[in-house]
């Protein structure tokens, strides 16, 4: 029996990944800043109210405005927009209990659960007095917890993640903040790049249905309207 996916809105990446994202998992996007994750993020969004289903988003980088959702969901943006129940932590503790209440607004009419980023209040974290492990097994259990949630009520799951430049020699790589959690986890792990062009995104698949691969990504541009198949 073929999965039921939800579209991302693009051709070119429902293609990479077998029609879009799982019902059945996580799905983790990580790129530097400017990429588009946000973007990408609300557009996943759109798609699933399209079909008539809602959405759980998690805000935790404060960066969901009513306008941007409007630019990408387009004509119908005010019904589309009764389908998303926004929440927004201010600390990773927050992040942390809402995350293990989202069950109680799971109904079978959700289709979606966005954590926009699930990193960012993780690192505020770290810049103050909280230790590393007890912070690293908070993220692994709200990573457990999305998971577990995700298969059990078939429900697609999508965070997206900073990243950060580990140097080792002989150049500085780029890898997502608490990389561990983040790439234990998903069951699919898309990369953002920037390319020459500003408005031009490269997406690498990863990890597809829990299989990790190389060589598969296809290049988008960020319009107002949201990302769309790239034309030369």
């Amino acid at each position: 029996m073929t999965e039921v996916k939800i579209n991302t809105g693009s051709h070119g990446l429902d293609s990479l990944l077998h029609h879009g994202i799982s019902r059945s998992g996580i799905t983790s996007i990580y790129g530097e800043a400017g990429t588009g994750k946000t973007t990408i993020a609300l557009q996943i969004t759109t798609q699933t109210t399209k079909q008539g289903l809602k959405v759980l988003y998690v805000d935790s980088d404060r960066s969901f405005t009513q306008q941007r959702f409007q630019q990408i969901s387009g004509a119908n943006s005010s019904e589309f927009s009764e389908l998303v129940l926004l929440f927004f932590p201010d600390d990773f503790e927050e992040q942390r209990i809402l995350l293990e209440s989202l069950e109680s607004f799971l109904t079978p009419k959700v289709g979606l659960v966005v954590v926009d980023s699930m990193s960012s209040l993780y690192r505020a974290a770290f810049a103050g007095t909280d230790s590393i492990f007890r912070l690293n097994r908070m993220l692994t259990r709200q990573f457990a917890h999305l998971s577990e949630l995700s298969i059990t009520h078939k429900v697609a799951c999508l965070v997206t993640s900073q990243v950060h430049a580990r140097l080792t020699a002989p150049i500085a790589q780029i890898e997502p903040v608490a990389r561990r959690a983040l790439f234990h986890f998903p069951r699919s792990i898309i990369r953002l790049r920037n390319t020459q062009s500003s408005n031009v995104k490269e997406f690498v698949v990863e990890r597809d249905d829990g299989i990790d691969v190389s060589n598969r990504s296809c290049v988008l541009t960020l319009t107002e309207k949201g990302f769309i198949d790239y034309r030369n």
